[in-house]
């Protein structure tokens, strides 16, 4: 396996960090991840937006986030795949000393790698996933897309008891979202995902917006509010978006059956659309 670091295609087994690199000592990192479909970097341009997002909010320099696309180009020659997951981590470099301030001028640790991952016409249907509901105690800059993910594992391994896959968070009795991705509630025909510019914010999903898309070019009701925790137990389906699964349906939420126990023909509606509008994108990158 082929990696990126600094500027350099490697062996992984040559790859190697410094201890002392704040990435390690403090989670003091962003990352983003991006699925490619035929070497077409799926919403790319929302993507190295959000990188940007984060770079500025945790005061990251050294990096440029429009150099991501050609960076994933060299990893997917490197690594001879079409179909892909990259992943970007870029830590704010090492300094000399363990130090909570880290010293001016210091050179960010930039890191990359892909696996293969399913092509675009596998997307015939949503992914059956099994959710819990556990409550949301990570920090509040949940848009930025820090490294630092211990809040994010914590909800997930409690969610072990229930078989679970993934983690619903509630904030004051509100959705807020999942332990690392999207979360939407679906009543009859009417579909609702909570707003991402709220206080605090949460992720500024990409397959989010790519959902929300196809669902009203499907002609739903598609609405962006806060949900109660309450209409969860009342939905007739629950979807979760994310790069990696981009839309999986809920077939079980706190060990026990949600709906039919299989994934709803609404959501395989969605995903199909979803699949479709990508299609496209990979037309108009020829």
């Amino acid at each position: 396996m082929n990696v990126w670091l600094n500027g350099h295609i490697l062996p992984l087994e040559k790859a190697h960090i410094s201890p002392l690199d704040r990435g390690f000592l403090f989670g003091d990192g962003i990352y983003e991840v991006v699925r490619f479909f035929d070497r077409t970097g799926m919403a790319m341009d929302a993507h190295m937006q959000r990188l940007e997002r984060s770079l500025q909010l945790t005061h990251m320099n050294g990096f440029n986030a429009l150099e991501f696309p050609a960076l994933c180009e060299q990893l997917l020659n490197a690594e001879n795949l079409r179909n892909a997951c990259v992943y970007l981590q870029i830590t704010r470099g090492v300094a000399a000393t363990r130090s909570h301030i880290p010293p001016n001028n210091i050179q960010p640790t930039v890191f990359a790698m892909a696996h293969a991952s399913g092509a675009l016409d596998t997307l015939t249907a949503a992914t059956p996933i099994a959710l819990s509901i556990q409550p949301d105690l990570r920090w509040h800059r949940c848009e930025i897309k820090s490294t630092s993910l211990m809040g994010s594992i914590l909800p997930m391994l409690d969610g072990r008891s229930h078989s679970a896959d993934e983690a619903i968070l509630i904030r004051d009795g509100f959705v807020s979202e999942g332990s690392s991705s999207n979360i939407f509630v679906v009543h009859g025909k009417k579909v609702a995902t909570p707003p991402i510019n709220t206080d605090p914010s949460i992720l500024h999903g990409t397959m989010r917006t790519l959902a929300m898309d196809a669902t009203k070019q499907l002609g739903f009701d598609m609405s962006i509010r806060p949900i109660q925790e309450s209409e969860l137990a009342t939905a007739d389906e629950i979807w979760v978006t994310s790069s990696g699964r981009v839309l999986a349906s809920c077939v079980a939420l706190n060990g026990k059956v949600f709906g039919h126990g299989t994934p709803s023909k609404m959501a395989c509606s969605v995903i199909n659309s979803m699949r479709l509008a990508m299609e496209n994108l990979l037309v108009k990158s020829l």
